[in-house]
């Protein structure tokens, strides 16, 4: 029996035809093993595939990646197999060919190469990357973009932070991302844009990537995979070392993973197993003058600051197709464990330092379905559900100017219950007008933290648009839409038991346990072409009421805010010639606090000018280029618009050449060596002077890798 494609249902939904040799029972075995030990997996997968390039018994020339999507369809935008001509919105896709030419080794340097997506401390050796698109800046406390992995979230418990740590980018097929409010189908926090990676599946294949570079940065990473008489079996992992582009920066991550997959009479069955561990010091920030002076030496404030975070995963998921009728189950449970060391500053080198010690458990699952109504008009609707149930603990300690851990100071703990049932549709009016629209309700309960006001947060987050086809075969096309979303607040934010000195012998906490989720309202509409150029604009305007940020007045997190973001996107991407491959995207971002009396300027630390030009270009003698350059301006330290942020305007490369069975890359980050910030605060000194803190950005980085395929 053979793998067979079903029709896909959701991100991770689809399958393909595929040999192998692994039986059942070694497949659960090698599961097993790599639960047990991390780096013993890692040790091993790393000399397996070195030993598998001397074997003579692989082929002589690259295993050839088979087609598995066609880049004119997405999963993610309607959370179902859809073409992209008739999504009412912008897309970006992001396939196998194309992370082989981006200058990329870890999975958030692919996320800077998405248009329209603001990406942070990008770069494995900068720090945790932080996420904003469409003006909506969670400053690493918060998410506004969902992170989805084969259809399952990944954000932190208490914060919906995304760590994408656990993801060896070897195992990584494609990535597909959505901008604008994704909340009628997918929830809580999907109010900027929804991000997707869609990982591999068994296939006879395999590859091991080896780089090294600037900073003292090593990774290896490698993947590879065997199916056979109806099973598959799928292993991948990555060890990943920098000593950091800053002072006190060094980190180290090890990640493993297998898959186990069986097809029963047209009925596809995945386990997944998932295992990694990240530790960093966090150099914190310094003082804008100090930054850009020496931007390798941030606050000695910050010295004591670090993490160690591990973490285990398992999901099931099924599904199954036929020509009417299209179904799929998951089922996932997360545990996370995490010791941290953590500073915050009240005056210029002045702060608060403390331990964090954090346990979370995660347990849920989705079920769905998909009914084509009729297969000549394109009619079809999709249902489901989603459930989950979350655990916390979390106490701090006090820290010794040595570093050790000291005295208990708080403890919280509890839990949160999420649910929430979607209904989609897609229509044909027309040959040329097609009608989509979604509803989705959502509840989410607290309990276990302490009083609650109140406990129970539900939304309504409908969904309706429109595409209209302007010339055959679907080249050019008008869009709209408008949606509601919204964002519940983060457990942290709600009961975070963290105290601060109040400088009376007292504490106090800037946690608010009655936040309510905010509710943003968004209105967009378009125009795009398809073809050997293409290229899409658009228009949106989004209003959010209850927006949560700190309150000076109280010294805590309220609902203060009522925002406005507007702005315009474009995107261009050149097929007609195949050698050379130009892009190009622009997205101009205004967001004003409606409610305060700086209601006309840009909100602090969003960038009003967003903009990336990229070429690919093959020449003969089978060498390839990619240069990207990528600017960003208009950002504030303050919600005056005084102090403004020196954004990146940066030059990035990537030079390869396959040899044999082998891809030899050079990269260059950065390579004009720009000094510039990616975002920041300000702080009132002691004679009452405003000053500006910055993360600054990573100095030019070099780097050479291999990639051998088997």
């Amino acid at each position: 029996m053979t793998f067979r494609d079903a029709k896909l249902l959701s991100a991770s939904q689809n399958w393909q035809t595929r040999p192998a040799t692994q039986g059942a029972a070694a497949a659960q075995n090698t599961v097993v093993i790599i639960a047990r030990n991390l780096k013993t997996f890692i040790r091993l997968l790393i000399a397996s595939g070195c030993c598998g390039v001397s074997t003579s018994a692989w082929a002589q020339v690259p295993v050839p990646i088979p087609v598995r999507f066609d880049t004119k369809i997405v999963v993610t935008s309607e959370r179902g197999e859809t073409p992209r001509a008739q999504v009412p919105a912008a897309t970006v896709v992001i396939d196998k060919a194309t992370l082989a030419a981006l200058p990329v080794v870890h999975p958030s340097e692919i996320l800077t190469f998405i248009p329209g997506f603001n990406i942070m401390q990008g770069q494995f050796h900068a720090g945790r990357p932080v996420i904003s698109a469409r003006g909506f800046f969670g400053g690493g406390e918060a998410e506004y973009v969902l992170m989805l992995v084969d259809g399952l979230p990944v954000g932190d418990v208490e914060s919906g932070l995304i760590d994408l740590s656990l993801i060896p980018t070897s195992s990584i097929r494609r990535i597909e991302a959505h901008r604008g409010p994704g909340a009628s189908t997918y929830g809580d926090a999907a109010v900027g844009g929804v991000i997707q990676i869609l990982t591999e599946r068994a296939e006879n294949a395999g590859q091991f990537s080896l780089t090294g570079g600037t900073f003292g940065s090593i990774t290896a990473d490698g993947s590879y995979g065997r199916g056979a008489h109806g099973w598959g079996l799928t292993l991948s992992g990555a060890a990943r070392h920098t000593d950091g582009a800053y002072r006190h920066s060094r980190a180290g991550q090890y990640v493993a993973a297998g898959s186990v997959e069986r097809a029963i009479d047209g009925v596809n069955l995945r386990l997944t197993l998932n295992g990694y561990r990240r530790k960093h010091e966090d150099p914190g920030s310094a003082a804008v003058e100090a930054v850009r002076t020496a931007p390798r030496t941030l606050d000695p404030a910050f010295d004591l600051d670090r993490l160690d975070r591990r973490n285990l995963s398992m999901a099931f998921a099924l599904r199954a197709a036929s020509s009417a009728w299209s179904s799929g189950a998951r089922f996932f449970v997360k545990r996370r464990a995490e010791d941290l060391i953590r500073t915050i500053l009240f005056l210029p080198g002045f702060g608060d330092t403390r331990a964090r010690t954090l346990s979370s458990l995660s347990v849920g699952g989705s079920v769905e379905s998909e009914r084509t109504l009729s297969v000549t008009r394109r009619h079809l609707v999709r249902f489901g559900g989603d459930v989950a149930h979350e655990r916390l603990d979390t106490r701090y300690n006090e820290v010794s100017p040595a570093g050790d851990v000291g005295a208990f100071n708080s403890r919280a703990r509890g839990r949160r219950i999420r649910a929430g049932i979607f209904a989609a549709a897609s229509f044909e009016a027309t040959p040329r007008v097609h009608l989509t629209g979604a509803i989705r309700w959502d509840g989410v309960d607290d309990a276990g933290f302490g009083a609650v006001t109140p406990s129970k947060k539900a939304a309504w987050s409908p969904r309706a648009g429109i595409v209209v086809q302007l010339s055959d075969p679907g080249g050019v096309v008008l869009f709209a839409q408008v949606a509601r979303a919204f964002k519940v607040p983060t457990l942290d934010q709600m009961f975070d038991p963290r105290p601060y000195p109040d400088f009376r012998g007292g504490t106090f906490s800037i946690s608010n346990s009655t936040l309510t989720p905010q509710r943003a309202t968004n209105l967009e509409a378009g125009i795009s072409g398809s073809g050997p150029l293409r290229w899409s604009a658009l228009a949106y305007q989004m209003t959010v009421e209850g927006e949560i940020d700190f309150d000076a007045r109280t010294f805590s997190y309220a609902n203060v805010g009522r925002s406005r973001h507007i702005g315009a996107e474009i995107e261009i991407e050149g097929n007609w010639w195949k050698r050379v491959r130009p892009t190009m995207s622009y997205a101009w971002t205004r967001v004003t606090d409606r409610s305060s009396r700086d209601r006309d300027t840009q909100l602090k630390n969003i960038p009003e000018r967003l903009m990336s030009v990229g070429v690919s270009v093959d020449f003969p003698w089978r060498v390839g280029t990619f240069v990207y350059f990528k600017h960003s301006g208009g950002a504030f330290f303050d919600g005056a618009n005084v102090l403004s942020i020196k954004g990146p305007s940066t030059l990035d490369l990537r030079i390869r050449r396959p040899i044999g069975r082998t891809l030899v890359v050079v990269d260059v980050i950065n390579a004009t060596n720009s000094r510039y910030e990616e975002y920041g605060y300000t702080l009132t000194d002691f004679v009452g002077g405003v000053v500006p803190y910055a993360y600054p950005g990573a100095r030019r980085t070099i780097r050479v890798g291999l990639t051998v395929s088997f």
